[in-house]
């Protein structure tokens, strides 16, 4: 055997083994790059999922409690219409007035509707954030207060809602001084409706 011949054969054996371990190693990095982008991929899916079902879930809520408000005497005594809206509430929600502070959620819409008043709400507009977790409404709350006298107030909310769509937390406000509601609720009324021009300090 020609040793030089031989010599050669041995270099190109060794120079093919190394290129093929190198390009084994480059095709390891790879899949591992390929598997990690992958479960990015996936749990990216997961968490767009679990967006796109919590918004249709609030979709839902919205609007059951939207049509529940609109003809609360459809619904049963305000007692029971009060424990229904409740149920589309988490257990420690809380509806939180601006003016008359932070009370549970079914009490809070007890003494929205009832509790000593005759009154409604109508929903003038409402939205819904594209990942369902928080929404809002315009409305007019009207009615006879407490002291038997017509109100009207034009106020919003702004809710919190959790993965199933419950309300969390709702957040009410007035664009008129504490006073005013305040005596709307509890005195005169209100010396003009939402409709009017002007409304008093």
């Amino acid at each position: 055997m020609n040793t030089r011949i031989g010599a050669a054969a041995i270099v190109a054996a060794v120079a093919a083994l190394t290129a093929g371990c190198s390009t084994g190693a480059e095709t390891d990095d790879l899949e591992a790059q390929l598997a990690e982008v992958t479960e990015q991929r996936d749990a990216l899916q997961a968490e767009l999922d679990v967006i796109a079902a919590r918004h249709d879930k609030t979709v839902e809520v919205k609007a059951a409690v939207e049509e529940i408000v609109a003809n609360p005497e459809a619904y049963g005594t305000p007692a029971e219409v009060a424990d229904l809206l409740a149920t589309y509430a988490t257990d420690d929600a809380l509806m939180d007035d601006d003016v008359f502070g932070a009370v549970s959620m079914r009490q809070g819409w007890f003494y929205t509707l009832s509790g000593g008043l005759d009154a409604e709400v109508e929903t003038l507009q409402s939205w819904i954030s594209e990942d369902g977790s928080e929404s809002g409404a315009l409305w007019v709350w009207r009615g006879e207060n407490y002291a038997g006298s017509p109100f009207e107030l034009v106020g919003i909310s702004v809710l919190t809602h959790d993965d199933e769509g419950l309300v969390a937390n709702e957040w009410v406000a007035y664009p008129y001084p504490d006073a005013f509601v305040e005596e709307a609720i509890d005195g005169s009324g209100t010396p003009t409706t939402v409709t009017g021009e002007t409304f008093a300090d």
